[in-house]
């Protein structure tokens, strides 16, 4: 189970069955998927497929389903360790709310627990469907080229590697991840960041937004890309020891790997996050399984971002909600974590840096 704005996903049980039949969607999306009274029993009764439940505060609001076996040959030849997701939807009174993204947020988490000989799941989108499309690839899916034929027109097959681990996310495809990675690399103090933070390894790590959106701020508005720093953030992750002292060993070591530096590097251990967040800020926080999981819950879409530069000069980039609002100098609020005043506290200081941010409202 994971959870991600309330979401929980769930094998099927039987006490969600009449929400579940009760389900529809607009024309435009039934197109594309089929509702669970087309689709559920068939999944029952089947022993390669495994009907899953999205759910927000013990109401269903979604489903989809795993299929297995070589019933998926046809479709995808080297099935032997793979899983195909098929029939996703959110029922239509629960539509606008961040559901489908969170869901799939927490499918990777779901299958290492539940399904842990799957390698990768596999899906087919229909190329008319540009909605799904888009949030199967702002939350990992992979479109590597493969196509097939459906009853609707051509599909393309996305692809998502499971035996990446959760922090070993891929740049993203297309123009906004290569603008910024171009930006990021027009700052000699970020080039020094990055080159001396591979010397963190192995600890899974990210440089973190504060740094990284203001630099993209500064260059898209003419300012130099150092204004407006005042420090950088560096997350890393593990839950084998969630002691101050461990921590503060990194904390340490940081000190002398980033001296040099003309801000100073705050470096925080995300899987102990938990333990002091709610005295600092007064709001109860679940222990974050993952990097990802804690960038996912950053204040705003567009500093919901962390980089790194890996030991091969490959660039390691995760954002999760896209690009679009950061280059568009967009501020708007990710509700899940934050509250209304921490939002407005942050926009009300940002725009004093950067009045050409627009806000949306909360």
């Amino acid at each position: 189970m994971g959870q991600q704005q309330g979401i929980s996903l769930f094998l099927y049980e039987e006490k969600y069955k009449e929400s579940l039949m009760a389900f529809q969607l607009p024309a435009e999306q039934a197109e594309f998927t089929g509702l669970p009274s087309e689709t559920l029993e068939s999944a029952i009764n089947d022993i390669n497929k495994y009907a899953v439940v999205i759910v927000h505060e013990d109401m269903a609001v979604g489903f989809f389903i795993l299929h297995t076996g070589e019933g998926i040959a046809d479709f995808y030849g080297p099935y032997s360790h793979a899983m195909l997701l098929r029939a996703f939807l959110i029922n239509c009174v629960s539509q606008g709310k961040g559901y489908a993204k969170a869901a799939i947020l927490r499918l990777p988490e779901f299958m290492r627990s539940h399904f842990p000989s799957v390698h990768e799941v596999v899906l087919a989108v229909n190329e008319k469907n540009t909605a799904a499309d888009r949030l199967y690839s702002h939350t990992g899916f992979c479109d590597n080229g493969l196509r097939r034929m459906g009853k609707k027109g051509v599909q393309k097959i996305l692809q998502y590697d499971l035996l990446r681990s959760p922090t070993a996310i891929a740049p993203q495809e297309g123009e906004l991840p290569l603008r910024l990675i171009h930006t990021l690399s027009q700052s000699p103090m970020l080039n020094s960041l990055f080159t001396s933070a591979q010397s963190l390894d192995p600890l899974p790590y990210y440089i973190g937004a504060g740094c990284l959106v203001q630099t993209v701020w500064n260059e898209l508005t003419g300012r130099p890309l150092n204004y407006g720093i005042s420090d950088i953030d560096i997350i890393y992750f593990d839950d084998n020891d969630l002691s101050y002292a461990a921590e503060n060993d990194v904390v340490e070591r940081a000190k002398n790997l980033f001296s040099h530096l003309p801000f100073p590097v705050d470096i925080k251990n995300q899987a102990r996050v938990h333990l002091w967040y709610q005295d600092k800020f007064g709001i109860e926080l679940e222990p974050y399984t993952s990097l990802e999981d804690a960038i996912n819950s950053w204040p705003t879409t567009a500093t919901c971002l962390g980089a790194r530069l890996n030991s091969d000069n490959s660039w390691q980039i995760y954002a999760p909600y896209g690009l679009e609002d950061l280059f568009g100098l967009i501020v708007r609020p990710n509700k899940e974590l934050i509250d209304e005043g921490i939002y407005y506290s942050k926009t009300q200081k940002w725009s004093g840096k950067w009045p050409e941010l627009q806000t949306v409202s909360w």
